[in-house]
């Protein structure tokens, strides 16, 4: 697996990625809380922060992940 360096992506590119992309993975890293609040993202993988480094072998090592 190749590290890749965090980088940010604006909302409208991410609409776009999640239509075209087959290796994205979209992780929703909020707490139960809030997701409550405010709501699921439609497929997106939910893992509250506090377990994502125990998960993080869960996801394809070749998937491009996008933290939430």
């Amino acid at each position: 697996m190749t590290d890749k360096t965090p980088e940010r992506i604006a909302i409208p590119d991410l609409q776009k990625k999640l239509k075209t992309s087959k290796k994205l993975v979209l992780i929703d890293v909020r707490e139960p809380k809030e997701l409550a609040e405010t709501g699921i993202i439609p497929g997106a993988i939910h893992v509250p922060m506090k377990q994502l480094e125990k998960r993080i072998d869960d996801f394809q090592k070749e998937a491009d992940l996008v933290f939430y």
